[in-house]
């Protein structure tokens, strides 16, 4: 062979080598969260090691109704770790995951809680469960990759004492907040609700809201009749979806000064989920101290 030949095959198996590497890297780099809702936890953990991307970025997409392309495939078959909410939720990451065989790195937040189909699907509004998430988090990142395990630690320690902030605020709020009965548009706030001891007084409306039914005459009039004679403390509506009949419930409030408050069904993509959840909080101690 002769020199030119022994020089092209030499860069040849360069460039090879050079691409291995690059795939290799781009393994190693890259964390898939199914929404930017969980960004936050695992940046708080695995700080500059990865690079954190959702797959959902935008608040205008219903995960329910998300269909993945080849471009998420091949990122969630380079993923370190995917972390996904459950609960039919966003169940088209799955098949994915199945195809690509990386089910030992797929974190279900709703399998940590030890929840099970039929359980309200957003739990990312305890601030406990995301304790147990970012816990998760840790524990995964500390197995698959050991040399840096104590710099995980310290991240998620620290991440937990900014998560307690929250949970400090809940019981502040809750001496003002307990025994309150809310209605809601749709079951969105439930866990936040119940961790300050608010009462959700329509659950079968805001099921079939949820469920994009229209709601029974009885469950209807039975919301305008609770907020024209005061049996409900105030109006929790999901801001990103609208309909005929929130509206004339929102109107109903209105009139009747029943304070309503507006939350949102995933994150802007300016706030990280402490930010966001802390908005939250500010609304509802604002409410219930009046």
């Amino acid at each position: 062979m002769s020199r030119k030949k022994y020089f092209l095959t030499f860069i040849v198996l360069f460039m090879l080598i050079l691409t291995g590497c690059a795939k290799n890297n781009s393994q190693k780099n890259i964390i898939t969260t199914t929404v930017n809702t969980y960004n936050e936890p695992v940046k708080a953990i695995v700080g500059n090691r990865y690079k954190v991307e959702s797959i959902i970025k935008s608040v205008n997409v219903d995960p329910h109704s998300f269909s993945p392309s080849t471009n998420n495939s091949k990122q969630i078959a380079d993923s370190k770790l995917i972390v996904a909410n459950g609960l039919g939720y966003d169940d088209w990451v799955n098949k994915m995951v199945e195809a690509n065989s990386q089910q030992k790195n797929l974190i279900d937040f709703a399998n940590v809680l030890g929840k099970n189909d039929g359980a309200n699907e957003h739990i990312w509004y305890g601030v406990d469960h995301m304790k147990k998430l970012a816990k998760a988090v840790y524990q995964h990142m500390a197995r698959v990759d050991v040399n840096s395990k104590n710099y995980y630690y310290d991240n998620y320690t620290k991440y937990l004492r900014k998560l307690d902030k929250l949970s400090d605020r809940e019981k502040s709020i809750k001496k003002y907040s307990q025994g309150k009965v809310a209605y809601v548009t749709e079951p969105l706030p439930d866990y936040l609700l119940h961790d300050i001891g608010v009462k959700v007084g329509d659950y079968h409306f805001a099921k079939a809201i949820e469920d994009d039914t229209d709601p029974s005459m009885k469950d209807v009039r039975n919301l305008e009749n609770g907020m024209r004679e005061h049996k409900v403390d105030f109006l929790v509506v999901n801001k990103q979806v609208t309909s005929s009949i929130i509206t004339k419930m929102i109107n109903t409030a209105n009139e009747n000064n029943i304070p309503v408050v507006y939350f949102t069904e995933t994150l802007p993509s300016d706030l990280g989920y402490y930010d966001w959840m802390n908005g939250n909080l500010n609304q509802i101690e604002k409410v219930v101290k009046e």
